[in-house]
């Protein structure tokens, strides 16, 4: 469990110093080198299991033309990372807690509005949600 809490502790950190970047600039629309686009959804783990969770995302990131990293810690956590060289990364964290499984979509663009790894979070979301009704 200890593996969950440090990524939990690093996702804050990083989530954190994207919202303290936006909130010191008034206008979101100039000087961003980036646009954070951020889903998270918990599933009832009798429905929803973490391979299944981490298969959809790494699936949908192959079918996107991303470069795709595949963490497995079993039991506790599926993580897939990735993205496109000079245009943004994503990381998709499929986690065991308690009778939940949680997944936490983000994508990061590499420009001021959301681009294709924005599209990549939405979609990769839409479709878990579709997986799990």
């Amino acid at each position: 469990m200890k593996r969950v809490t440090v990524f939990w502790i690093a996702t804050f950190a990083l989530l954190t110093a994207a919202l303290q970047a936006r909130a010191g600039n008034p206008d979101h629309t100039q000087g961003n080198d980036f646009t954070l686009t951020y889903h998270v959804e918990r599933f009832s783990s009798a429905s929803a299991d973490l391979q299944t969770c981490g298969s959809i995302a790494e699936q949908a990131a192959r079918k996107a033309g991303f470069s795709v990293s595949v963490q497995h810690y079993p039991g506790q956590l599926v993580m897939v990372s990735g993205g496109a060289r000079g245009h943004g990364v994503f990381t998709v964290q499929c986690l065991a807690a308690e009778q939940l499984t949680v997944s936490v979509v983000q994508g990061i663009d590499y420009q001021q509005s959301k681009g294709a790894l924005g599209d990549f979070a939405d979609a990769t979301h839409a479709a878990m949600l579709d997986a799990w009704k």
